[in-house]
C-alpha cells in the first residue's frame, strides 16, 4: 500500500511544539493583581504550609446570575508576612475572609 504525500505541508507553516503550558493567568476587574485562574483554593502559603502569617490584600466576592446560580468566584490577594510571598487567585464559594460580611 502506498500513501500520498502531502506537498503543502512546509515546515515555515507547522506549529512549533512547546512542552510549556499556556498561560493562564489573568487580570481581575479593575484591580490591576493578576490571578491564577487554573487555581481555586484558600489562602495558604505555599513556601509555609500554612495561613497563619497571611496578610489579605485584597478579596472580591464571588457573583451571582439573576437566577441564583454562580456567575463568577471570589477572588483573594494575599502577603505572607512571614515569607514575603505574594499571590492570587480564585477562592471556593464557601470561603470569606474572617469576619467579612456584606453590609
Amino acid at each position: 500500500m502506498t500513501t500520498a504525500r502531502n506537498t503543502h505541508l512546509n515546515a515555515a507553516h507547522a506549529r512549533p511544539h512547546t512542552s510549556t503550558r499556556p498561560a493562564t493567568r489573568q487580570s481581575t476587574l479593575g484591580s490591576g493583581i493578576a490571578t491564577d485562574s487554573g487555581y481555586i483554593g484558600k489562602p495558604t502559603c505555599d513556601k509555609c504550609r500554612t495561613d497563619e502569617f497571611i496578610y489579605l490584600e485584597s478579596y472580591i466576592p464571588p457573583t451571582y446570575r439573576h437566577d441564583g446560580s454562580l456567575s463568577a468566584l471570589g477572588e483573594v490577594a494575599y502577603t505572607c508576612t512571614r515569607c514575603e510571598d505574594f499571590s492570587a487567585h480564585s477562592v471556593p464559594v464557601t470561603w470569606t475572609p474572617p469576619g467579612w460580611y456584606l453590609g
